[in-house]
Order: structure tokens, then C-alpha cells, then sequence
């Protein structure tokens, strides 16, 4: 660690980081210039990569799932010191895991490579973020991402305070156009060859400067290309019924209102749990709108082959 950690107390790079951060420096700065150890990076420390320095100023947090979660340490909040320009430093962090959808065993890693790739790929592109890759020393990879301003589609959603049937006719129309030319960036994505990894409404962000929808997260890869076509039937469905919907609950109230009990085909093949036959609870959704949904059932046979199959039947949908 002695190794890897220097010091600072130049009155230049004092006064540079009180002018981005417009707070006093008392004593010298920490500059780390390894990234292995992303536990060892803390807020007030300068990472030098090469010539290029920045300024740690926290951590990033799973925000989807509340305040009280872990921080995600791995995730940096920085300024880069050579213009003042804020930053996300994604330091090196390997991980792996299973999950079932369907009869489907899905392994998910992160490959920070892999990101790499994906930002290489879509670096002119405003339909994603955007970032570079540096290496410390040891070869280690750290991505350094250009902060979007916005808010994700989940929040979006989330705070819409309008009864289901008028969001449906005044609201959807508008957030569905944005959400197809996101869905389009994502085929985009897969026919040169690479794939998003975690497709969820929290990894979509609205530009506050643009209004464009744009991914972000490239870092996981899944072993089954069509973990993506998959995850797309969440966020389409997310966004048609206005949030996420329990079977149980709707069970118990359609039962209540005396009408036909769910059967097991109303509900999600990715989360089994979650209604995905939505026109049970809002009849006023068109079939051609709920058949496309039904196709990510957990008893459908009728799969999605590509993200372009589903844009093709959601743009011949009339809301």
C-alpha cells in the first residue's frame, strides 16, 4: 500500500481542487495511483492514472432500491482535475452469479473489458453513455464515465402521479416513442456483436439536456445472447402498466371484484411472481398491445428472437 499511495501538499493542486470543489484543503492530498484495491480509494484522495488525475468525492449507491443500501465502492464519484468536469470512476470489481428465467439457467459476470468495448463502440452515439478506459500500472481496468443529468425511466415512472387510464391516453405515448428509440440503440448494441448485460428501467437515464434515453451499466455479460430480448419484456412491461404489479395482490382483488382468478400463464417468465397479463387489470389495453406482452408469459412458446422483432410489433401498435 506505502508503495502505492504518495502525497500532495503543492499550494497549485490545493488550490485547483478548491476551486472545482469550493472547499478549503487544509494539509496534503492522498494521491493513489493503483486501482486494484478499490476499497483502499477513498473521498479526498486524488487517482492518478498516468497524467491524469482525479478527484474522489464519494461513492455511488443502487439508488432503485433505496437509501439504506450498501454503497457500491467500486463506483466513484469524481472531478477531473484537469477542466472540473464531473466523472463516475468504475474501478476494477469482478463478480459472478446465477439466475433462472424459465427453464433457463443464466450465468452473469462482470467483465470490465467487455464494458470497455461497449463504450468504444457507442462513443459517438448519445443514445448511451459515454466514457474512455485508463489502466493503472498494473494493467488494471478503470472506465471513467461522463456524468449524464437525469433521471432513470424507473424514477420517471415512479412518480407519475396519474390514475392508470389517463396516463395510459395522455402520458404513454410520449415516454413509448423515447422508449422504442432506446430499444433501438439496444439492437444496435447486439448486431455489432455485443450485448447490454443488465437491461433494467433503472439503466435507462433521460438526458435533462436532451430528452434522449440513454443506456448506461455495460459492465455484466450473461452466457445466453438472448438474456437481453429477455429483459426487454420487463421494462416494456414496467412502463405499459405504470410500475410492477404483484400476482398475488391482483389475485385477491380480482377474486374480490368476483372475477376470473389468475392462472399461471398471467404471469412474467423472468420474474415469475409479477403480472405480465396486464389487460386482466386494465381492459382498455389493445390485444395487439397485451399479445406482445404475453410473449414474455411464463408459459409462452412464442419467444422473441431480437430486440428488432419486438420494436417491428410495438411500432405497429396504435396508442
Amino acid at each position: 500500500m506505502s508503495q502505492e499511495l504518495e502525497y500532495d501538499d503543492s499550494r497549485e493542486t490545493r488550490e485547483l481542487i478548491e476551486s472545482y470543489t469550493y472547499r478549503k484543503v487544509r494539509g496534503p492530498v492522498a494521491v493513489i495511483c493503483s486501482a486494484k484495491n478499490y476499497m483502499a480509494i477513498q473521498p479526498g484522495m486524488i487517482l492518478k492514472l498516468d497524467e491524469d488525475r482525479y478527484l474522489i468525492t464519494g461513492e455511488a449507491r443502487e439508488g432503485r432500491f433505496g437509501i439504506d443500501d450498501q454503497p457500491k465502492m467500486w463506483v466513484k464519484y469524481a472531478v477531473d482535475l484537469a477542466n472540473g468536469s464531473k466523472k463516475i470512476v468504475k474501478l476494477p470489481f469482478l463478480e459472478q452469479f446465477q439466475t433462472k428465467v424459465g427453464p433457463f439457467t443464466i450465468t452473469c459476470k462482470r467483465n470490465p473489458d467487455k464494458e470497455s468495448q461497449v463504450l468504444d463502440l457507442v462513443h459517438k452515439d448519445k443514445r448511451f453513455m459515454h466514457g474512455h478506459t485508463l489502466r493503472d500500472a498494473a494493467g488494471n481496468n478503470v472506465r471513467v464515465i461522463d456524468e449524464i443529468r437525469g433521471r432513470s425511466l424507473y424514477s420517471i415512472i415512479e412518480q407519475i402521479q396519474q390514475p392508470h387510464e389517463q396516463y395510459y391516453e395522455q402520458t404513454l405515448p410520449t415516454i413509448f416513442e423515447k422508449l422504442l428509440e432506446a430499444l433501438d440503440a439496444l439492437a444496435f448494441l447486439h448486431e455489432n456483436g455485443q450485448q447490454h448485460g443488465d437491461v433494467r428501467s433503472d439503466h435507462l437515464l433521460q438526458d435533462a439536456d436532451t430528452g434522449i434515453y440513454r443506456w448506461i451499466d455495460f459492465d455484466y455479460e450473461a452466457n445466453y445472447l438472448d438474456y437481453d430480448v429477455w429483459s426487454v419484456g420487463n421494462i416494456i412491461s414496467y412502463v405499459i402498466g405504470k410500475g410492477n404489479y404483484n400476482c398475488t395482490d391482483v389475485n385477491e382483488q380480482l377474486v374480490s371484484q368476483g372475477k376470473a382468478a389468475l392462472e399461471s400463464r398471467d404471469s412474467q417468465l423472468f420474474f415469475q411472481h409479477r403480472l405480465i397479463n396486464l389487460q386482466k387489470l386494465f381492459p382498455y389495453i389493445p390485444d395487439s398491445l397485451n399479445s406482445i406482452l404475453m410473449r414474455f408469459s411464463k408459459e409462452t412458446m412464442d419467444f422473441y428472437d431480437s430486440t428488432r422483432q419486438i420494436i417491428s410489433d410495438l411500432r405497429a401498435v396504435d396508442l
